[in-house]
């Protein structure tokens, strides 16, 4: 009975499929069998350029940076963990800070403003600075990229001309500011007065 099965099976690929086919637009078929390789290339192909766009990551001073409008920055990083607003000392300096917790970024504008006022950069940044920087990269590294900072303290690095505080633990960058030269933001206000 077993053998009976395997038998009748066999006979149906063998046999059936193949008869079945040959009533078929032949036409139909080649084009078909044909067209399938060269959809799947494209898509291998449109897959290939997602996946080194996702190998990128974030990279400020590209496709992140201060001064690019709201709208881009919330389609590149995508739906926030939180959004805030801060109170300055007047409307016009009250600021909204969008926080992507999962990137590591949180960036900030100004009340009625559509461009990005400033990038705080979390320990959990994944991404770099277009010049190579990472967080966890070591103080040398830092100045030989930037230079020497205008001011430094076991804590921070500070960079004002180039809108840049650094934040450091035992000689480790752990996080950073960044802000657009003149921002207003309350912040900034702060690490130019420290």
């Amino acid at each position: 009975m077993k053998i009976t099965k395997y038998f009748f099976a066999v006979w149906l690929v063998l046999i059936i499929v193949p008869i079945s086919l040959g009533f078929a637009a032949p036409e139909s078929v080649k084009k078909a069998a044909g067209e399938k390789p060269k959809a799947v290339a494209k898509v291998i192909k449109k897959q290939a350029k997602v996946d080194k766009k996702k190998l990128k990551g974030f990279v400020v001073g590209k496709n992140l940076k201060i001064g690019m409008t709201l709208d881009k920055a919330i389609t590149l990083l995508g739906v926030p963990k939180k959004i805030n607003v801060k109170r300055g000392t007047e409307p016009s300096l009250d600021s909204i800070s969008i926080k992507y917790a999962t990137h590591g970024v949180v960036i900030h504008t100004l009340n009625r403003k559509q461009k990005v006022e400033a990038i705080e950069l979390l320990p959990t940044f994944k991404g770099q600075f277009a010049n190579g920087i990472k967080m966890g990269d070591k103080v040398p590294k830092l100045i030989k990229k930037y230079g020497v900072p205008q001011s430094m303290s076991a804590s921070l690095a500070r960079y004002p001309d180039k809108g840049l505080y650094f934040s450091l633990k035992g000689n480790v960058l752990v996080s950073t500011w960044i802000f657009m030269k003149n921002s207003k933001i309350l912040s900034h206000q702060l690490f130019k007065s420290h």
